[in-house]
């Protein structure tokens, strides 16, 4: 790993442990185990390193979404989409955290909430192409990508949980209950 990939690492790890505010610059530094002048080669402030890991973090998010998926069969679309996102975050843990917890706090500016936007158009046009191929009911497709998006976080959850034992026919279940809540009736 590069060094400023250990300092993305360094930080991601920092942040989602103890939040943004209280997460320093001389901190991930000091943890990174990465020189300073190395680190100000890479990054201006801590707020440079935060922008690069979430953009970094909201285009694999988009990226591991749309992977495989078949273009002619909107159902096994959406659920190669629906695994896509729940195997990564079972198999990401800080990024399931940094997700729930650092991407959408208001310590996040919204200019780059509005940014990273890029990164989820595959998944808006899937949303815009079933309302147009008249599949989905017509809600707003930023909606649907967020009800989309819950539906797995409440799912990964429960995984978490250790309590409950979540077989392959719960996530079959849960995406079955999720497909059937766009579909236009």
């Amino acid at each position: 790993m590069n060094k400023k990939s250990i300092v993305l690492q360094t930080t991601l790890e920092l942040i989602t442990k103890q939040g943004i505010r209280a997460t320093s610059l001389s901190q991930i530094i000091k943890e990174s185990g990465v020189a300073n002048g190395t680190v100000y080669h890479h990054f201006k402030n801590k707020e440079e390193i935060i922008t690069e890991l979430y953009l970094m973090l909201t285009q694999d998010f988009g990226t591991v979404v749309m992977r495989n998926t078949p273009e002619d069969d909107i159902k096994k679309q959406f659920s190669i989409m629906w695994l896509n996102l729940f195997h990564y975050f079972v198999n990401n843990p800080l990024a399931f955290v940094f997700s729930e917890q650092i991407a959408r706090s208001p310590e996040i500016p919204q200019s780059l909430k509005d940014k990273a936007r890029q990164y989820y158009s595959e998944i808006e046009s899937f949303f815009k192409n079933g309302i147009r191929e008249k599949a989905f009911k017509p809600y707003n497709p930023m909606v649907m990508e967020e009800l989309f998006f819950g539906n797995v976080v409440s799912i990964v959850k429960i995984h978490e949980n250790e309590k409950v034992k979540l077989l392959e026919k719960h996530i079959n279940q849960a995406i079955e209950i999720s497909w059937k809540g766009f579909l236009k009736e």
